[in-house]
């Protein structure tokens, strides 16, 4: 009777073991089971969903969504916010396309390195400013790049006067340019954005989980008075992380330029800024700060893509599709309270 009750109580423990396990597992990587429920969801609703041409542009258009919502993960990490991404996208683009057109950068390939540094030298210059700010100055992240953002977004349309640049591709440094973002390698064809955006991801995944700079980074969002009284400069991070941000939207801007061949404005109205910090979001890092993964920041990236293209694959109406984004956030904050307190 003893052996009997010994058995049982091993036979309990071993499936509350695998209960907790699989409360674990579903907490920590519940981001990844959305998106595989979501592909199984649009492969049954189209046969087009997995189609090799499908699967290539929704890959192709979430490049600068992937770039920029690292950056907005970055910000968030210190606890922050950043609002201004899109906007400065959209001047990084601007700037890169009015170098090439109208200071004679595109008549060689030096010209044109030269362009593609405007253009993002001009999206790191946004993030310091955002940086001081924050860090420096001491004003709110959302009102400082809230600020920002309609700051830069009126200097968008200053430069452009509210016209759309267009880029002269007889010009070889503007074909080779533009031809960067329309073909892919001969080994594979995979377009050369992919590898920049696979690049960008790799090397902060690296940074976040092998660098001391990612540590003090993540614990200056989860608790920056301790990590300021160890003797730390908890500025720095937080400073850091805007600048980042405008770094990779910048690059992003560029890429935009390098896709369209054009370059407008209203890229600053491009729902950069609430896809990606829902993507962000979505992806399990905290509002609070000092909780996130770069890994799981691109799938919410592809979350929220692969959801808006089922809309477009049963012809939902745009409009409709911003009310979803909208509920998907709302969502995603509830569920990321729900898993963090249940992992507490």
């Amino acid at each position: 009777m003893k052996w009997k009750k010994d058995k049982t109580e091993e036979g309990a423990l071993l499936n509350d073991d695998f209960s907790s396990k699989m409360k674990r597992f579903l907490i920590n990587y519940y981001p990844v089971l959305i998106l595989v429920g979501l592909i199984i969801v649009a492969s049954l609703i189209s046969d087009i969903f997995m189609s090799t041409r499908n699967i290539s542009n929704l890959v192709r258009q979430q490049v600068t969504y992937m770039i920029i919502a690292i950056g907005v993960m970055m910000v968030l990490l210190t606890g922050g916010i950043d609002l201004s991404v899109s906007s400065i996208a959209a001047i990084s683009s601007i700037m890169v396309a009015y170098s090439l057109s109208n200071w004679g950068l595109s008549d060689s390939y030096g010209g044109l390195a030269l362009a593609i540094l405007i253009g993002v030298g001009c999206g790191a210059g946004i993030g310091i400013l955002n940086g001081f700010l924050v860090s420096v100055v001491k004003i709110q992240p959302i009102i400082t790049t809230l600020a920002t953002m309609m700051a830069f977004q009126g200097v968008g349309f200053i430069i452009t006067k509210g016209s759309t640049i267009l880029l002269d591709r007889s010009k070889p440094a503007v074909t080779a340019f533009t031809g960067f973002a329309e073909h892919g390698d001969p080994l594979l064809n995979i377009p050369y954005p992919i590898y920049v955006a696979a690049f960008i991801v790799i090397l902060f995944i690296f940074i976040m989980n092998y660098t001391t700079f990612g540590r003090l980074l993540m614990a200056t969002g989860s608790n920056e008075t301790a990590v300021r009284l160890s003797g730390i400069n908890t500025k720095k991070y937080i400073f850091s992380a805007y600048v980042i941000s405008g770094i990779l939207s910048g690059i992003a801007g560029v890429i935009i330029t390098a896709r369209t061949g054009t370059a407008t404005p209203l890229t600053a109205g491009v729902d950069y800024n609430m896809t990606t910090i829902a993507a962000v979001i979505i992806g399990g890092t905290s509002l609070l700060g000092g909780e996130g993964r770069v890994s799981f920041t691109v799938v919410g990236v592809f979350i929220i893509a692969v959801i808006g293209n089922i809309m477009n694959l049963i012809s939902l109406p745009t409009y409709p599709q911003m009310v979803v984004k909208a509920a998907i956030i709302i969502v995603a904050v509830l569920l990321k309270g729900i898993t963090s307190r249940k992992s507490a």
